[in-house]
């Protein structure tokens, strides 16, 4: 989908290369170079902007800590790619995490502001083919992204003192956005630093605002702090029932009469068909988080692998991932 601004870019663009054929003075480089400086605003605007009003101990006279800057940023986009992993279907147990789908999700540093200290980052300029299931542009997996972790943020500032709503958000996600999400509640709590976060998805869209301050922070890091996070491969056999190719969503009966839910890795969408209502083999990664202090325990499971049983259908279904 084009930008408001698309044609206004181009046009400017045609105008500099005519510049540049036309003649290479001093006066036409320097007009050259403001019609370039008004094309690059043009394409900032069009860019997915997160902006970090920061406060707090580390921030004196409009100035901020670098170590603690670092690890906020640092945390901060390793929980959004991380969870955009989890979103696009990718296996997250071992692998590591697709260079292409870093490269959707990076934020870059713009600029920074006082007031007492202020940081805008932006997403990335020009889109990397990754064709992802269920989304019109690859731009829109960094948005579900850092709207997951603005929506987590929210959860732990809601004042619901039970963890069931923000471990339900965070399971799916997988253990290594369970991870990097703890890290980043780590940074403001234990350093004393106050953000407010605002993210505008692309121009013309609303502005979401979430605040992110010690006491949120705490009770964010304390939630998963109370649970023990696990990962394992198992194999159960069942029938396939349920298939949804647009949720990327699967049900499988036991013969115990269990149903299991689960999510589905972006390879396996497709083959989906060819399994349903038939008694399968199924490989699935499966998260568990367990209350240190209830021993609850919740599930969540991540379709990985399909084999028919009883047939003779050709292996070439079955999804094979290694250590990384």
């Amino acid at each position: 989908m084009k930008s408001d601004n698309s044609d206004l870019v181009a046009q400017t663009n045609s105008v500099i290369a005519e510049l540049a054929a036309v003649n290479n003075s001093f006066s036409f480089s320097l007009a050259a170079r403001g019609l370039a400086q008004i094309r690059d605003d043009l394409t900032a605007s069009q860019r997915p902007t997160l902006e970090l009003h920061l406060d707090g101990a580390p921030v004196t006279r409009h100035e901020v800590r670098a170590d603690i800057f670092a690890r906020l940023i640092s945390s901060l986009q390793e929980s959004i790619t991380s969870i955009a992993q989890a979103i696009a279907g990718k296996i997250t147990t071992r692998s590591s995490i697709p260079g292409p789908l870093r490269d959707i999700t990076a934020l870059r540093l713009a600029t920074t502001f006082p007031g007492s200290f202020g940081a805008v980052l932006r997403g990335p300029d020009s889109e990397v083919q990754l064709e992802i299931p269920g989304l019109e542009e690859p731009s829109d997996l960094l948005s579900l992204s850092v709207n997951k972790v603005l929506d987590i943020i929210d959860l732990a500032n809601n004042g619901n003192l039970e963890d069931s709503s923000i471990i339900d958000a965070v399971l799916p996600l997988g253990a290594r956005s369970f991870k990097h999400l703890s890290d980043l509640s780590r940074v403001v709590s234990e350093t004393g630093l106050s953000a407010e976060i605002s993210w505008v998805s692309r121009q013309g869209a609303d502005e979401r605002r979430e605040a992110f301050s010690k006491p949120i922070a705490s009770r964010l890091g304390d939630v998963l702090a109370r649970n023990q996070v696990t990962e394992e491969q198992l194999t159960i056999e069942g029938r396939l029932g349920t298939v949804s190719d647009i949720r990327n969503r699967i049900e499988l009966q036991t013969s115990t009469g269990d149903v299991i839910t689960a999510a589905v890795i972006e390879e396996l969408v497709s083959q989906l068909g060819r399994y349903y209502a038939n008694n399968v083999r199924a490989s699935f990664e499966v998260t568990t988080a367990r209350s240190i202090v209830s021993g609850l325990e919740r599930r969540s499971y991540r379709l990985v692998g399909l084999e028919m049983i009883g047939s003779q259908v050709s292996r070439d279904g079955v999804a094979h991932f290694g250590d990384s």
